[in-house]
């Protein structure tokens, strides 16, 4: 039937003849994390419209016609808020999580959304892309479409990100040739090449521009740590096609219309600016322009 929903049993593994597994779905659509899913199926309180009790069981569900599920909260629809994706440009000492048990500030608290943007939108509900540490500073994007963007993060994708670097000690020439730009230094740590420039140099220090494309777990400290270098400030200023340059701390931009049309994800249009190598300058008042 055309459009119809059907649910199969949980066999422990993914199954692509079915589709997704209910806290996926969910999960894509924005409407809770999979873990929170995962509870509500187990409290019995999620349903699709007949009423009936998604068991822990029934993990697996398939979709007909292109037409998304129709989940049930305690009896109550899950409406799924309309899609947004925000670029942030992260102050340093902020952490990328959405809460903190240690009570540090997280980026949904250094947040300030405009009323006209939290309109249509649960603001709980925004999660980072990637992650970003503590102590760096820069471009972080949020969405509500969380797992949308997990082909961004896939380092098969080879999705350029770009920063600013301040090291101490000013770095020794043949280190700059052997250990980063002949990728020296990433090899030995099982990281695929950096791209380097040298910014400005003093004599305790100097700046660099650095364009990887794997975005592995603290990789820039750790290569820098390896070449016995200590890292100074780490700023992020481009993620794939994005560039937030010379902005306050704290600056939010609605990038929505770039990701999607209406309610679908422009993941193909996205991964073509990055093959063609476009720059999207994001600028303070939100609108953003492309250069070539």
């Amino acid at each position: 039937m055309e459009g119809s929903v059907f649910l199969g049993r949980d066999r422990g593994k993914s199954n692509p003849a079915s589709g997704h597994t209910v806290d996926r779905w969910i999960s894509k659509l924005g409407l809770g994390t999979r873990g929170m899913v995962r509870e509500w199926i187990r409290d019995g309180r999620l349903s699709l419209k007949d009423g009936v009790p998604i068991g822990s069981n029934e993990q697996f569900i398939g979709r007909r016609g292109g037409r998304e599920p129709d989940f049930f909260l305690d009896g109550r629809p899950l409406v799924p808020d309309r899609p947004v994706v925000l670029a942030f440009n992260k102050p340093r000492g902020v952490l990328v999580s959405r809460v903190d048990p240690e009570g540090r500030t997280t980026v949904l608290d250094a947040l300030s959304i405009p009323s006209g943007l939290r309109s249509g939108v649960d603001i709980s509900r925004i999660m980072p892309v990637g992650r970003l540490d503590m102590a760096s500073a820069g471009l972080i994007l949020l969405t509500n479409r969380p797992s949308l963007f997990a082909p961004l993060l896939d380092p098969k994708r080879a999705v350029p990100r770009e920063y600013r670097v301040q090291i101490r000690p000013a770095i020794r020439q043949p280190d700059l040739e052997s250990g980063l730009k002949k990728g020296g230094w990433a090899k030995a740590l099982g990281f695929a090449p950096v791209d380097c420039q040298v910014e400005s140099a003093n004599r305790g220090s100097t700046w660099l521009r650095l364009r990887l494309v794997e975005g592995q777990n603290r990789e820039i400290r750790r290569i820098f740590a390896y070449g016995g270098y200590s890292v100074l400030h780490l700023i992020r200023i481009r993620f794939g096609p994005f560039a937030m340059k010379d902005l306050p701390p704290g600056t939010l931009i609605d990038i929505t219309r770039w990701f999607f049309r209406d309610k679908t994800f422009l993941l193909d249009i996205i991964l073509d600016r990055i093959r063609n190598g476009d720059i999207i300058e994001l600028k303070e008042e939100g609108a953003g322009s492309m250069s070539e």
